[in-house]
Parts: structure tokens; sequence; C-alpha cells
């Protein structure tokens, strides 16, 4: 059985794993890429580029959690700023 990758804008939407013929399966507009010997397996949400290596596959950047209350801190005391 083989594992596919659907792309839409460099970014891995579906994961999908057959034995069958993916050109018999999905419309030809769609972009499947064979990721059955890529490690580590690419997972939704990782980008995805074709190069002159063929296709890079990375996971999406992760905001640690010190970022992310920042962030939140920061529209939640703008938000207080515009308040009349």
């Amino acid at each position: 059985m083989k594992t596919y990758a659907r792309i839409t804008q460099n970014t891995v939407v579906e994961l999908f794993s057959t034995d069958g013929n993916m050109a018999e399966m999905f419309h030809p507009d769609l972009l499947w890429i064979d990721i059955t010997e890529i490690t580590p397996a690419p997972q939704i949400d990782w980008t995805a580029n074709f190069g002159t290596l063929g296709w890079v596959f990375a996971t999406p950047e992760e905001l640690t959690p010190d970022s992310t209350l920042k962030t939140l801190a920061k529209k939640w005391l703008s938000g207080i700023g515009r308040q009349p």
C-alpha cells in the first residue's frame, strides 16, 4: 500500500493510503505526491515545495508557548487602549 499527500498552495492538506491507481481515483487537477518512502512522513499542514531535488517537505513553524502568550497579551492590551 502506498501513501500519498495532496498538495494545495505548497501545503499538505490531505493524506491517503491505497493500492489503487490515483490517476483513476481522483480528478487530474488534484496534486497527489507519493510519500511512501519519505522519512519522516509528511503530515497535514506541512509545507511542500518542489525544487531541483524534487519534493521537499517541512514541519510548520511552531510558536513557543511564551510567544503565543505574548501575542495574545499584545492583542488584548491593544484592544483595551481603543475603548472609549
